[in-house]
């Protein structure tokens, strides 16, 4: 087991190094259209739709002025979120659940990763439909973010995003982008140190090489202990630790050519620990409790345990890419990303038992990726604005995972299986997944006059994926290597009318197909076949209508949309009876439809408020074939199929909510001071697809403060806070799944945590 309180080499060695402050803002802040405000006041979560964009950034023609939600870097530091959990409690309707990198869903307004974890079985081989992109460069699975650190700004866009982002974004995008090497010397370094041995700790050094090359380093420690004890041996559970540096070279040639390359490496230990929550009784017996005393079990509820054995993750990932940029002389804009990717998790999994049942099983992951994205756009100030390109993803991903069963009697009495069938047995599965795909897309935007737009695009992806699945020792299995190709269109048509100088608005409709899948994890159903391997692609319909105003000298800004999306052949979960297996298929159809708002007012230059907030009816409207619950397959005489017709999706909470509040002030000895407070809200949702009850995660409240204090040296600036998450220590789960026979085991979330940061930066 990696050892909790080591001291990272990383950490000792930055903080060695730095004796030197750091300016208070970047150059790519600085270059950042939302860096002048941040400077004046930091403005908080945003929401931007409508309007047409006058930034350098937004005037992207390949993206439509549908519902945007930007968070600058400044901002993540303010407000102590450097996670993509913790990005959801900032941004309302997104969603992520999450016990380690190797193992993440993301949903926005219900939209997303369909694979529903009834059984916590990973959904290796089905993409997610949120793409995630870091300075234009796509990463096929969302454990590749390791980190919000170093960030210039971030967007989440809602809604079917496929004709700018490709095949994968059906449900939306994480569209981050890191700051750039400065040719103007700066550095800096915050240490963080908090309750639960949390820590980190990140220096930043930059500045410029020669005339033409300048350098940004980045390095990131952190860690912090978990919230579950083993009453075993006192070992705290569900923490982390991390080892990060990101390194860039930044070349330009005026303003005619910028070449931009990217180094990045992350090592990373978890130990990601369920906890028992609750077990059932069915027909008159809780045969959780029954086999547990048969087999000597001490069962013990959350949020502690008592194991024999623990979990542990190690994941290492890095990438490089290369993002080149030529300005034209006749208005043209040439650019060019390049970029290699891989991801390798080692898992050894333990059962949550305090008998042996299982032994050191494992699910290793070793994922490759590369892509090519090229993209020219048109002059700018004309009628029409418009941009065209060509992208090209490779990947291979490979994974062995494996169930071995103890050496002892305790395994088929727990199974029920007859004597010596489990003993030591070791069910070993393989797959294999490859995929290419190349995707031309053309969008543009034509101005009809002064006060109206209208944006058309169009893209086609060409995917041929192949793979294959292999089991032993129980119920032996080779599908031999399959392959599938798709042609998948998407399309978007969006009209915007500014009614005033301060008012506009827009509507949008959209559709893209997600790639399709391969069971590389699970294996094909036997009752289907090996037709069930091949996940078909799933095809999302949206349309959005949005208004956006500035009042009062833009300290008032309101926003409001309304949305809907239909997705047809729904990538999720299915069950087949006949042996027992959870696998990928494809399900019926779902509507998500609702409404968000975002109000951001700012009556002085000390105070500022905001507030959004998201309602989403998300619904089944053709699944009724879907696996039962475990209520109702425990039951006598269980059907061999459900009907979710009109009930809830799942991982779709109907209402998410936050408000922020900053106060500003400058004393007379030239300090700088703020105090602020913030708090976000979710309702209840169904953690796994089949709509279970046992795993209905509830609603929850989530609120943070912090106070500091900032003063400026002969050099440079010095910053000093002292926050609070989960201020009201709310205990709430990250995920909730169906175990054996009835029980429910969760992964909590973390627990209240004051801490203090120190800065300095010049």
């Amino acid at each position: 087991m990696f050892q909790k309180q080591q001291k990272t080499s990383i950490a000792l060695a930055v903080m060695a190094c730095f004796a030197v402050p750091v300016s208070a803002q970047t150059g790519a802040d600085a270059a950042s259209p939302a860096a002048p405000v941040a400077a004046a006041a930091a403005v908080a979560t945003v929401t931007v739709s409508g309007a047409r964009r006058q930034d350098a950034v937004d005037e992207d023609p390949r993206r439509a002025p549908t519902s945007v939600y930007r968070i600058t870097g400044e901002q993540f530091d303010q407000k102590n979120v450097y996670s993509l959990e913790d990005l959801q409690q900032l941004v309302p309707g997104l969603n992520v659940q999450s016990t380690d990198p190797a193992d993440m869903q993301i949903t926005i307004r219900g939209v997303g990763d369909g694979g529903g974890q009834t059984s916590g079985e990973q959904n290796i081989g089905m993409p997610s439909s949120v793409a995630i992109y870091v300075d234009g460069a796509y990463l096929v699975r969302p454990g590749m973010l390791t980190s919000l650190g170093d960030l210039a700004w971030a967007d989440v866009l809602s809604g079917a995003q496929g004709t700018s982002f490709g095949a994968n974004a059906t449900g939306g995008v994480l569209d981050l982008h890191t700051k750039e090497p400065t040719f103007v010397p700066e550095a800096s370094i915050s240490a963080s140190v908090g309750q639960h041995n949390y820590e980190r700790v990140q220096a930043v050094l930059s500045g410029p090489l020669s005339e033409n090359w300048a350098g940004r380093l980045n390095l990131i420690s952190s860690g912090t202990d978990g919230a579950v004890t083993n009453l075993r041996n006192g070992d705290k559970l569900n923490g982390s630790r991390s080892n990060g540096a990101r390194g860039q070279l930044l070349f330009r040639d005026g303003e005619r050519f910028k070449l931009r390359l990217s180094a990045d490496y992350n090592n990373s230990n978890s130990d990601p620990q369920q906890i028992l929550v609750a077990t059932h009784t069915i027909n008159g017996v809780d045969t959780y409790l029954a086999r547990s005393k048969a087999v000597g079990n001490n069962v013990v509820y959350g949020p502690n345990i008592d194991i024999d054995d623990e979990t542990h993750t190690h994941i290492v990932q890095g990438g490089v890419s290369a993002l080149a940029q030529w300005q034209l002389d006749n208005g043209w804009r040439v650019r060019s990303t390049t970029s290699y990717r891989y991801f390798s998790a080692t898992p050894s999994l333990a059962d949550y038992q305090s008998v042996q049942i299982y032994s050191n099983s494992g699910f290793q992951q070793h994922d490759r990726s590369w892509t090519q994205d090229l993209r020219f756009d048109s002059p700018t100030g004309g009628v029409v604005d418009y941009a065209f390109g060509l992208n090209y993803l490779g990947q291979k991903l490979d994974i062995k995972a494996h169930t071995y069963y103890a050496d002892t009697t305790l395994p088929d009495i727990w199974l029920g299986t007859a004597a010596g069938v489990s003993r030591k047995l070791d069910v070993v599965r393989l797959g294999l997944l490859r995929d290419r795909s190349l995707s031309p897309f053309v969008q543009g935007t034509w101005h009809v006059d002064t006060d109206v737009d209208i944006t058309v695009g169009l893209r086609l992806n060409h995917d041929e994926r192949g793979g294959s699945f292999i089991r032993y020792n129980r119920q032996p299995f080779n599908s031999g290597y399959l392959q599938t190709t798709n042609n998948l269109p998407s399309g978007t048509l969006t009209a915007t009318w500014r009614a005033a100088p301060n008012l506009s608005s827009y509507a949008a409709l959209s559709y893209g197909e997600k790639s399709g899948g391969l069971n590389i994890s699970s294996g094909a159903a036997a009752a289907a076949g090996l037709d069930s391997l091949i996940i078909k692609p799933e095809r999302t319909t949206s349309g959005e209508i949005g208004v956006k105003a500035d009042l009062d000298n833009n300290r008032l800004k309101l926003k409001a949309d309304l949305f809907a999306t239909l997705v047809r052949d729904f990538q999720t979960q299915g069950y087949d009876p006949v042996d027992q297996q959870v696998y990928l298929t494809n399900a019926g159809a779902y509507i998500s439809r609702g409404a968000e708002t975002t109000v951001h007012w700012a009556p002085s230059r000390n105070w500022q408020f905001d507030a959004a907030a998201v309602f989403n009816d998300t619904y089944y409207t053709d699944y009724d074939t879907a696996r039962c619950p475990p209520e109702v397959l425990l039951a006598p005489s269980p059907p061999k199929s459900c009907n979710l017709n009109g009930k809830r999706v799942f991982n779709a909470p109907r209402v998410t909510a936050n408000a922020g509040v900053r106060y500003e002030w400058a004393t007379e000895n030239g300090l700088k001071n703020f105090i602020s407070g913030r708090y976000s809200w979710r309702s209840w949702m169904y953690g796994t697809v089949d709509d279970s009850q046992f795993t209905r995660v509830p609603s929850y409240g989530l609120a943070a403060f912090s106070a500091g204090t900032s003063g400026k040296t002969e050099r440079g600036e010095w910053s000093a806070s002292i926050w609070v998450n989960n201020a009201f220590d709310k205990t709430y789960y990250k995920r909730l799944v169906n175990t054996e026979y009835g029980a429910v085991t969760g992964y909590l979330g973390d627990q209240r945590t004051v801490g203090v940061t120190l800065g300095y930066r010049y």
